[in-house]
């Protein structure tokens, strides 16, 4: 059947050509072709609107195309009647304005496909292409084209096309949370723009609130900045850059937003009262101080309001220590009320909740401000090495084990009511040890079996639906952590960093800086 379908399409274009059975004329910029007014019709909603109603070209019979060339509207034809594809470097803009005009989706899709694979992009011509690119709503080629100008955004400054950008586009490039390039080189091109463009105050406020002014050396907003003339002249700008300047914070490097957007990874170890260590946003390795006492391995840790809580494990089962991300100090908390190890903890409505382990089911609680350990809940099952997942109010506990044998239960507790719920769905595979990163609506977790599952969560009229299918293998031992970066997992173990890549389902090769220690990793935490 399809070999009858391609011979009549060819048919159509021969008899096009050969000007039979014409009952319309198409006058292009150079030149004039026949054309039968039901296949015109056919073709796109563009003709089809101008000759099934009373207008000029139905009643004339005549159809000009004043920004279409005869040779790209034969091409145009050809690609449609005889299934090829034309596009090249010489006509493909011509193309793509024609079909963008007439409506013709599939053949702007034959250009896009040309574009992808041999368009280059260079610092000259990407604002260019990134204008052009949006017109035609090729969104994935246009950011290429808007990611090389901001790659290259220090050399633009020196050039023109920073204060020829739009107000709009401006704002879109400095409002990305993805950039690449140094906060510093952004935030003079806002102020090369400014001093160019002139705007209002309220427009010049709203330019400086899309500009992170917590990631910029302040050096530089000391000695370049604060005496703009535009800056002395508004206040509110003002005081953003005064209260950058007299943070508490310790003075930072310039960096980027990509690399500032990326949570540091504490990882938990142990070895004697080195617990931590951390895997900066900037992919490179830091000790953390020795904690005032040894809890012995297979506690547990969640972070709340920049600090970590750590709590349980072999040696001292009631222990709590707490270690400031900021100050980086640790700090000895209260006592738990029930021994925990092998237990998950979890941090919900800005409380701290340690979850079942070896030999207890008890649920504990304490908030930052709260002195002692609350218990506020029952599992009725002994966990060990369990996932938990926060939803809101609720925590959702996974897989690990139940009185010492791999589990696909998952159990809910509401952080309001304290109640706690056993859910009909299942995990697709029973593990022993699950580890697991949260980015809602997707989870992925990993057992110790290798095994990988994705879990979606959705909220359908007030109840959480948990739907989950398995990925693939990713063989690992009992001792991981792992962490979801862009497109990519990343599972921290004893030997180093090993990444799966998420959209083509396999591992990559590794190019991670090897950590300081060899201990076995029992969890990770991003701050």
């Amino acid at each position: 059947m399809d070999d009858f379908y391609d011979q009549l399409f060819l048919n159509i274009h021969q008899e096009m050509i050969n000007g039979s059975f014409t009952d319309m004329q198409v006058l292009c910029t150079d030149g004039t072709i026949t054309g039968s007014r039901l296949v015109l019709a056919s073709l796109s909603p563009y003709f089809r609107a101008m000759l099934i109603s009373d207008t000029t070209e139905s009643r004339t019979g005549v159809l000009e195309l004043p920004s279409v060339s005869l040779p790209v509207f034969q091409d145009i034809l050809k690609m449609i009647f005889c299934r090829v594809n034309l596009v090249d470097e010489d006509n493909c803009m011509q193309v793509m304005d024609a079909a963008d005009m007439m409506q013709l989706d599939h053949i702007k899709q034959l250009c896009k496909i040309y574009l992808n694979q041999s368009l280059v992009l260079t610092p000259e011509n990407c604002l260019h292409w990134w204008r052009t690119l949006k017109n035609y709503n090729f969104l994935d080629l246009s950011k290429r084209a808007l990611s090389c100008f901001t790659d290259n955004l220090a050399d633009l400054l020196k050039t023109e096309n920073v204060i020829q950008l739009s107000r709009t586009e401006l704002l879109e490039i400095i409002s990305s949370d993805d950039l690449t390039c140094k906060e510093d080189d952004i935030l003079k091109a806002a102020m090369q723009w400014i001093e160019h463009n002139n705007p209002d105050v309220d427009d010049c406020q709203y330019i400086f609130e899309n500009v992170r002014l917590d990631i910029i050396n302040r050096q530089f907003l000391v000695n370049e900045v604060v005496c703009a003339k535009f800056v002395l002249e508004n206040n509110a700008v003002m005081n953003m850059i005064q209260q950058v300047i007299r943070s508490p914070q310790p003075q930072i490097r310039s960096t980027t937003r990509f690399v500032a957007n990326r949570p540091d990874v504490f990882v938990l170890h142990h070895n004697g009262k080195l617990l931590l260590s951390c895997f900066t946003s900037e992919e490179k390795w830091e000790d953390v101080l020795p904690a005032p006492v040894d809890p012995g391995s297979d506690y547990s840790a969640a972070s709340l309001e920049g600090k970590i809580y750590i709590t349980g494990g072999l040696y001292h089962d009631k222990c709590t220590l707490v270690y400031d991300t900021i100050r980086k100090v640790w700090n000895r908390g209260p006592d738990l009320n029930h021994g925990h190890w092998y237990h998950c903890t979890a941090t919900a409505s800005s409380k701290v909740y340690v979850i079942s382990g070896w030999d207890t089911s008890a649920i504990e609680e304490k908030s930052e401000s709260e002195e002692q350990w609350q218990v506020v809940g029952d599992l009725r099952l002994v966990r060990v090495d369990a996932f938990p997942l926060i939803v809101g109010e609720n925590i959702f506990v996974m897989g690990g084990q139940i009185h010492w044998r791999k589990s696909d239960l998952i159990q809910c507790f509401n952080t309001r009511t304290c109640a706690v719920t056993k859910l009909d769905t299942k995990l697709l595979c029973s593990s022993s040890t699950l580890r697991g990163s949260v980015h809602l609506p997707d989870v992925y977790l990993l057992d110790n079996g290798g095994n990988m599952m994705h879990i979606q969560v959705t909220d359908r009229n007030g109840e959480i639906q948990i739907e989950s299918k398995l990925l693939a293998e990713w063989k690992c031992g009992d001792f991981f952590g792992i962490v979801r970066r862009n497109r990519n997992l990343l599972r921290f173990t004893t030997s180093g960093i090993r990444k799966f890549n998420l959209a083509e389902g396999k591992e990559d090769e590794g190019t991670f800086i090897e950590p300081h220690r060899s201990d076995f990793v029992y969890n990770v935490l991003t701050m």
